[in-house]
């Protein structure tokens, strides 16, 4: 018998331990799931007054006329969306004069899902809180996201593809993260296909598994192949043909927005603002030392990128510095593919600017560690000059674009269509959403606003 006790007084301990963990990391998701939420209202406090192009156009307008599961059968754009049509039919359960409001929030508590989610997986590769927290409200003040993507549920997907790749490069540590990263994994490839992209992620998520863990397949890198897999079979089958090649594709110009758009934009303090165009006019003198200046900082970046790798590997953290190292690999291949494939909108600069900000992250760390002996200070010096470096670049770009935050309000285009019904005495009323670029309305029927009304 005391053979018995003594032998499972330390399966106690890591039973209790267990659970501490378990709690913390519990209340962790829920703290950072509000700071991403604050951010978000900081940010973007207009997202909170209308729709926002597809979000109201598209996805609310379709589940409002044709309900759930008939508005699942329609793709956009060439691929279905899972979760942003899911947000347009519960969307159409609220007040009329709340439904701008019910969207932000629905849209905010993904976002806020992305966040803890991100914060919780990242701790493979990055060990400082500080640093989790940095990397989880990343796709909330990225400047990029600012220009069209940030709360919406219109680009939602490009910020589940960069949760998704935290899921596949991370750890879950309990059963209840596992879940959660396997559900996301799956949604985001129902959502949006570009998850393919993702592919050497999970390659790396099974073979470092087999190598550490129990040898199994990991249950996130099952939930990222089914939502992908789920996805082209269905535009494969029944939305094939609706989405062709992008025009005018040219390797010079995606070379030159991955220096402008992706890499100047967002780590550059006060860089000039992003435009949603491609750049198709004539080359100025602006543009080619707008190039040269950023080619040679980037340069720069890469070469402490190497130093913090060489770093990383004399201290023995070679699966650390591998999977850094691929996240950036596929980030930017993953603009360079869909530049030349489809499009070099600002929206598919959000993935390679998350990855970008990964790696320096993590550099920022390596460099940083004691191991490196007399080379302490120095380095210490340079993480600082790069964690200055990242915060006013946010700071300088936090204002989202004109596109994004200027236009109507719902309730003035809500009580515009009450009085449109009842002097015109038609059976729809019409409201006008953002952005203002386009016509882009909202059609709600003259009975759901006179009852509500």
């Amino acid at each position: 018998m005391g053979q018995d006790r003594s032998g499972g007084e330390p399966d106690l301990k890591v039973s209790t331990r267990l659970a501490r963990v378990v709690g913390r990391d519990q209340l962790v998701a829920v703290l950072v799931a509000l700071v991403g939420g604050g951010l978000l209202v900081l940010r973007a406090p207009f997202a909170i007054r209308n729709f926002y192009a597809e979000d109201g156009a598209r996805f609310f307008q379709d589940a409002l006329d044709s309900g759930l599961l008939d508005s699942f059968r329609h793709s956009l754009a060439g691929y279905y969306l899972f979760v942003p049509r899911t947000i347009g039919f519960l969307v159409t359960l609220a007040p009329v004069s709340v439904m701008a409001l019910t969207n932000f929030i629905l849209v905010a508590l993904v976002v806020g899902w992305a966040n803890s989610t991100i914060y919780l997986s990242s701790g493979s590769t990055l060990r400082n809180p500080l640093s989790r927290l940095s990397l989880a409200v990343g796709v909330t003040l990225l400047p990029i996201v600012g220009f069209e993507s940030i709360a919406n549920s219109t680009n939602l997907h490009f910020i589940l593809l960069c949760a998704t790749a935290a899921v596949l490069v991370g750890e879950q540590r309990t059963r209840w993260q596992e879940v959660s990263g396997t559900l996301l994994a799956l949604l985001s490839g129902l959502t949006t296909p570009l998850t393919v992209a993702l592919v050497p992620l999970s390659v790396f998520r099974v073979w470092r598994d087999r190598q550490t863990a129990s040898g199994r397949v990991s249950a996130v890198a099952i939930g990222w192949a089914l939502g992908t897999a789920t996805q082209l079979f269905l535009i494969l089958f029944f939305a094939r043909g609706s989405r062709g090649l992008g025009e005018d594709r040219s390797v010079q110009r995606t070379a030159f927005l991955l220096l402008d758009r992706v890499f100047g934009y967002n780590f550059i303090p006060f860089w000039p603002s992003t435009r949603g165009d491609s750049y198709t006019g004539s080359v100025s003198a602006q543009l080619v030392g707008r190039a040269v200046f950023c080619g040679v900082l980037a340069v720069l970046v890469g070469l402490v990128l190497l130093r913090a790798g060489r770093a990383g590997i004399r201290s023995g953290e070679h699966l650390r510095v591998m999977a850094t190292a691929l996240v950036l690999c596929v980030g930017v291949g993953f603009w360079l593919a869909a530049g030349m494939l489809f499009s070099t909108e600002p929206r598919y600069a959000i993935f390679p600017a998350f990855s970008i900000f990964w790696a320096l992250l993590v550099a920022n760390e390596l460099m940083a560690t004691p191991s490196l002996r007399g080379r302490f200070v120095r380095s210490n010096l340079v993480s600082m000059g790069v964690g200055l470096l990242l915060v006013t670049a946010f700071a300088s770009h936090w204002q989202p674009s004109e596109l994004r935050r200027i236009g109507p309000n719902w309730s003035d285009g809500v009580r515009a269509a009450e009085i449109e019904c009842a002097s015109t005495g038609g059976t729809t009323g019409s409201i006008r959403v953002l952005p203002m670029n386009d016509d882009w309305r909202v059609e709600l029927p003259c009975e759901l606003l006179i009852q509500q009304g």
